[in-house]
């Protein structure tokens, strides 16, 4: 059989074509392999922006038993102590409304930038307008999109890894942290400071001694005197319109207290103590000595006494004598008085 010229160039180019044709599939699977192996393909051709809304539909409610979805909470709880972590050691809690103390309903938020939230049985992170975690009490299924766009859907599992969505939520707060104004906050106290109370003098209330050195002494406060001091205090703001407000505020507190300092019984006045309390990161409040500083309840307390009262009262040697006695031998010295009755 005989081909002319033509033919034989027509199938010369459509050999040529069917080759480029295989080729090019060939190539296509094999990069479609390579990319799965490196979870990037469904990134490059099948992108998953955001989980749909699940909260709509709630299954439990407050009367629920906890035991029915508490244990969906685990993978949530460990994105929000990563993320109360980071605020607190960032200081920027300010740019945040922050509720981690509320039973089965958690959230930290920020409006329109993050939302890491926690509501019976039901758990999601949303960055903008991104659902990138979700925990659907219904299915109990994790629904998850990592950084790349990959869409995961799995069965709930406590050991589920959140690596991923931390890494995306320490992303967004590393951005916040970068723009968080200290300044704008400080504007903002200082004007509403000019609306709330000041106190500009007062009346029988001392002020804590700063100069004399002080130790920490553990004892049992037995009575307080049965005279007490009354004091004024006197009180002013400036209003919105500009206008200036006035007010006093009265009290009193005990002249004197009855402790038990190492199994010895001393009248400490109130005058001389002092009492403070260590907050967060270090940071300490001081009792203004308004009210009494001891409590009247059958535990040991602490009060700041000066080492000079110590040194009169209890002993030069005052440090190897303030170790408080036992409860049972403090509760045989705490003698009541009888109360005589006529019939």
């Amino acid at each position: 059989m005989n081909l002319s010229k033509s033919d034989i160039i027509i199938v010369a180019v459509a050999s040529v074509a069917l080759w480029w044709v295989a080729y090019i599939i060939i190539c296509g699977i094999e990069t479609i392999q390579l990319l799965s192996t490196v979870n990037c393909a469904a990134f490059l051709f099948t992108p998953s922006f955001t989980i749909a809304d699940h909260s709509n539909n709630r299954r439990y409610s407050e009367t629920d038993r906890l035991r029915n979805y508490v244990g969906l909470h685990t993978p949530i709880y460990r994105v929000l102590n990563h993320a109360q972590k980071f605020i607190l050691d960032n200081r920027i809690s300010r740019d945040f409304d922050i509720h981690m103390n509320r039973g089965q309903e958690k959230w930290i938020y920020r409006e329109g930038v993050l939302n890491i939230s926690l509501d019976r049985g039901y758990s999601e992170v949303k960055i903008g307008a991104r659902r990138i975690f979700a925990v659907s009490e219904w299915t109990r299924m994790i629904y998850h999109i990592d950084v790349n766009g990959v869409w995961h859907e799995t069965e709930y599992d406590q050991n589920y890894d959140m690596s991923d969505v931390i890494a995306q939520v320490t992303e967004c707060l590393e951005v916040i942290a970068e723009h968080y104004s200290a300044e704008k906050y400080r504007a903002i106290d200082k004007e509403k400071a000019k609306l709330e109370w000041y106190c500009y003098g007062a009346d029988n209330l001392g002020v804590v001694n700063d100069k004399w050195q002080r130790a920490t002494i553990k004892l049992w406060h037995k009575q307080d005197s049965k005279k007490s001091v009354k004091w004024t205090k006197y009180w002013g703001r400036e209003t919105l319109d500009g206008s200036k407000q006035y007010k006093t505020t009265t009290g009193e507190h005990p002249s004197a207290y009855l402790v038990n300092i190492g199994g010895v019984e001393y009248w400490v006045p109130h005058s001389i103590c002092s009492r403070t309390t260590e907050l967060h990161n270090g940071r300490q409040a001081r009792h203004d000595g308004s009210l009494s500083f001891l409590g009247h309840a059958m535990t040991i307390q602490e009060l700041d006494l000066p080492v000079w009262w110590l040194e009169k009262n209890v002993g030069v040697d005052w440090s190897d004598n303030v170790e408080p006695i036992g409860h049972p031998e403090f509760l045989k010295r705490f003698k009541k008085q009888r109360r005589w009755f006529k019939r």
